[in-house]
């Protein structure tokens, strides 16, 4: 699948596959952290007819600080990147880091929304699975000069089953070449995020979508997402793990389809 390279006034690398034309809404798409904007080809693969703009989050390392304020920093060129690339609403969808970014941005309102998906995500890092904790913060610890190991550790803690090995390679060197201070500070954002208030707030056709062996966020996430958001429905899909993109691709599709209805 093919996509073209560009970078947005905001510093975001983007990677855009054009669809058919048709003028449907736009797919604007945030990976996890310690994924990378790869992780979305398998469902992109099946759905070239949309328009995907997928954004290399690492790459505002360049431009955003990486203090206590990159995760506010990211969310802020995000709403940048989209607003320079269309005027029309566009879906929005994000996958665990980048899935609290989407609701963060969901709830303040800009730039316009058609949807939003939220995949392997929750709106507070409270609860999380103690042992996927524990492989992010041995990673974290070594301060940027982790073993090849523990870098491949910490991306298969988003799968399911291991993807296929040059897969592998290309998600973990994206980790592994990423700026540290960077992936840590916004990191520290993500852990101390809490949206939950916020929630009640998001206007648009919302979708949960969980991995059912999510080494992360549990069902109770799920729950609060649904409890807060106006119109959300949630599905769960067997044999997926954090980022079921990457697993179970067609199933994705799938739900992505239901939602947009007539519009996919």
């Amino acid at each position: 699948m093919s996509t073209t390279a560009r970078r947005s006034a905001s510093g975001l690398d983007l990677h855009v596959h054009t669809g058919d034309g048709s003028g449907a809404a736009p797919i604007v798409a945030l990976h996890p952290w310690f994924g990378c904007w790869q992780f979305w080809l398998p469902v992109v693969e099946l759905m070239p007819e949309r328009d995907w703009v997928l954004v290399d989050m690492y790459s505002g390392a360049a431009t955003i600080p990486a203090d206590d304020n990159a995760f506010d920093g990211l969310a802020a060129a995000i709403t940048s990147a989209i607003e320079e690339y269309t005027d029309q609403p566009v879906v929005l969808m994000g996958n665990s880091t980048g899935g609290l970014l989407a609701q963060v941005i969901a709830i303040a309102g800009r730039p316009p929304l058609d949807s939003l998906v939220l995949v392997g995500t929750g709106a507070t890092a409270a609860g999380v699975k103690a042992p996927f904790r524990a492989t992010l913060g041995e990673w974290l610890d070594a301060g940027g000069d982790a073993a090849p190991a523990s870098t491949a550790a910490v991306v298969r803690s988003l799968v399911y089953r291991d993807p296929p090995a040059a897969d592998m390679a290309l998600y973990a060197e994206a980790v592994e070449t990423a700026d540290y201070p960077f992936l840590s500070a916004v990191l520290r954002g993500v852990l101390g995020g809490d949206v939950v208030d916020g929630l009640p707030q998001i206007s648009v056709p919302t979708l949960v979508i969980r991995g059912a062996e999510d080494a992360a966020r549990t069902e109770e996430h799920v729950a609060t997402l649904m409890a807060g958001i106006p119109d959300c429905r949630a599905v769960e899909i067997p044999f997926a793990g954090h980022s079921p993109q990457v697993d179970t691709p067609a199933e994705v599709d799938a739900a992505l389809r239901d939602l947009l209805g007539g519009r996919a």
